[in-house]
């Protein structure tokens, strides 16, 4: 029994290694699949509950932006890795981190269910969620048995004062009031994700309105859509050129750790 849950956690972590190097891509691709394949439906048959559902999706899913605004905002480490292997030149242990230790992957789930639930679809519930639950667990797999072998007793004893997933919420006012949120750095730190996000948010509801009530019903909504996102587009496009030239994103006197 000792041999096969070693070999499964060995295994687990391989995988995690495999899933690390294609992280920003896992994404994008899985969601567009889904909405090829799944298709949405009144959950129950219920308006009210499916409303619901809904409503808490897109909140669930602005929550996890939320999450990830605040980690990298407050006290945030580069772990972009290395030559696509998990790579980190210091333990951060401040900041969102010192409420749990993976707060930007909690804030990616959380992204990752709202989404799920914002489609409507009993197969995405089945599927998507306990997909993408894997892939993370597996990911902080990976990163935790390399933390743990870099860093030692200084991330052990981490471990042991803070929670894998679940926010200390005891610690938050202490955190909050010793650290200056940077609102620059975090949105520039994580535009696209927070653009991404938007117009998945614009285009899912147009997406379930066109196969629960067809084209008729949906070509209003698929115009306006279009055009927000358009506008969304541009001034993401604006952002960008803005973040390159250091005009309106420019860190000035803020340490960032890598």
């Amino acid at each position: 029994m000792e041999t096969f849950s070693r070999n499964l956690r060995s295994w687990n972590i391989a995988v995690g290694k495999f899933f690390f190097r294609y992280r920003n891509a896992i994404f994008p691709i899985i969601f567009t699949l889904g909405a090829i394949t799944l298709r949405p439906v009144i959950i129950m048959g219920s308006p009210a509950l499916d409303r619901f559902l809904t409503y808490s999706g897109a909140g669930v899913a602005l929550l996890g932006q939320a999450v990830r605004l605040a980690t990298i905002g407050l006290e945030y480490i580069h772990r972009g890795g290395k030559d696509g292997q998990v790579h980190a030149r210091n333990l951060v242990q401040g900041g969102v981190y010192g409420i749990t230790r993976n707060p930007m992957y909690l804030g990616n789930a959380l992204i990752a269910i709202g989404m799920t639930m914002l489609f409507g679809s009993p197969l995405g519930y089945l599927i998507l969620i306990p997909l993408f639950l894997f892939v993370y667990q597996a990911i902080v797999a990976a990163e935790e048995a390399y933390l743990s072998d870099k860093f030692g007793r200084e991330y052990d004893d981490y471990c042991s004062a803070v929670n894998r997933f679940l926010p200390a919420l005891d610690r938050i006012p202490r955190i909050f009031s010793e650290m200056r949120f940077d609102w620059r750095h975090a949105l520039r730190r994580d535009i696209g994700t927070v653009v991404g996000l938007t117009i998945g948010l614009i285009f899912v509801p147009v997406w379930r309105t066109f196969f629960l009530e067809g084209w008729d019903a949906t070509q209003a909504n698929a115009i306006r859509a279009i055009y927000l996102a358009s506008v969304i587009g541009a001034i993401y496009l604006l952002l960008v050129r803005l973040k390159k030239s250091k005009r309106l994103f420019h860190d000035a006197g803020r340490r960032h750790k890598s």
